[in-house]
């Protein structure tokens, strides 16, 4: 199979386990709601614990893989201002290893110092 080919039936059988997820969570969510109808408030017990954590996990473990698919494991470029300051990946200033943001430098501390609030007036 050619590799367009594979990625979409990756991205399909993923999407099916999501949704696969989502039913079978499903009876879950339904007793859970019947238990909590005839309890009294602020009275949950063990059951109704591990029932909503099951379903809270599995709802979005499952909306997240009909939603995105294989889309999930694609690499995003992180924004300079989220990266640490050692990172490989950090941009350098005309190759200034010591420059790395020209915003932190304005705002008078650089980005390997920790942050000092600037004296008012």
């Amino acid at each position: 199979m050619k590799k367009s080919h594979r990625e979409l039936a990756a991205s399909l059988g993923l999407r099916a386990c999501g949704v696969a997820m989502l039913a079978a969570v499903w009876p879950f969510a339904i007793r859970l709601h019947q238990l909590a109808l005839v309890a009294p408030p602020r009275d949950a017990s063990c059951l109704m614990i591990s029932l909503a954590t099951i379903a809270f996990l599995c709802g979005s473990v499952g909306s997240a893989l009909l939603v995105a698919g294989s889309g999930l494991w694609e690499a995003v470029e992180v924004s300079e201002r989220w990266r640490a300051p050692n990172s490989p990946h950090t941009a350098r200033i005309d190759g200034d290893p010591a420059a790395t943001c020209a915003l932190s430098k304005s705002h008078g501390h650089s980005r390997h110092e920790p942050f000092a609030p600037r004296p008012h007036g």
